[in-house]
């Protein structure tokens, strides 16, 4: 996955903001793009830049951030938070937007547990993969 906005395209390519998908049988490739044009998650047409800098999960969910945050009148508020989370499903080559999360919700993953490490000043949480 990468991600795209307006002005890191080459001289002559256009295409929206987004997450690009790109899958292959072996790590050095030939890649070929996901969904046919690379697209797996675009900002809406009336929204060019709604969000950005996604990151996609090892589970599915992808989170970004967003710049108009809507709100309950129809209007905008400004200001760079994280946009509502999204769950996607990947099916070889193809991907799809399975649902809609609440803004920043990132859950813990699995297999990870918190373990207390004890130093001489302070204790200390250090993540560690079961």
């Amino acid at each position: 996955f990468t991600i795209s906005h307006k002005y890191t395209y080459a001289d002559g390519l256009t295409g929206p903001d987004g997450v690009y998908g790109f899958v292959s049988e072996d790590l050095t490739g030939p890649y070929r793009p996901m969904n046919s044009s690379g697209l797996v998650l675009g900002n809406p047409s009336s929204q060019p830049y709604q969000t950005y800098s996604h990151y996609v999960m090892p589970n599915g969910l992808v989170t970004s951030f967003i710049d108009s945050v809507p709100l309950a009148d129809g209007s905008y508020r400004i200001g760079g938070t994280e946009a509502p989370t999204v769950r996607i499903e990947l099916q070889g080559d193809r991907s799809f937007v399975r649902e809609t999360l609440d803004y920043g919700y990132i859950p813990a993953m699995r297999n990870i547990t918190l373990k207390r490490q004890t130093t001489s000043t302070a204790s200390i949480a250090v993540a560690t993969e079961v």
